[in-house]
């Protein structure tokens, strides 16, 4: 994973309800906040992605309802 950089920008995003509380339960059980998981998750994405072009962000139509815009 890349190292964290030295400034931080604050940033929001809108969950599902039903993320934020298994993203809360992870961070509860491993005694971390829900921001670095999420932030940890970002840096992840990033490393494994960011030289694409094209997003695998691809949802499965059954999946597609769920999701709030």
């Amino acid at each position: 994973m890349a190292a964290r950089p030295r400034k931080s920008i604050r940033s929001s995003v809108l969950l599902p309800e039903d993320a934020y509380a298994r993203i809360s339960a992870l961070a509860a059980t491993n005694d971390v906040s829900a921001a670095w998981v999420i932030r940890q998750a970002v840096l992840r994405f990033l490393d494994d992605h960011g030289d694409q072009t094209e997003l695998p962000l691809r949802l499965a139509a059954s999946k597609r309802k769920t999701v709030t815009r």
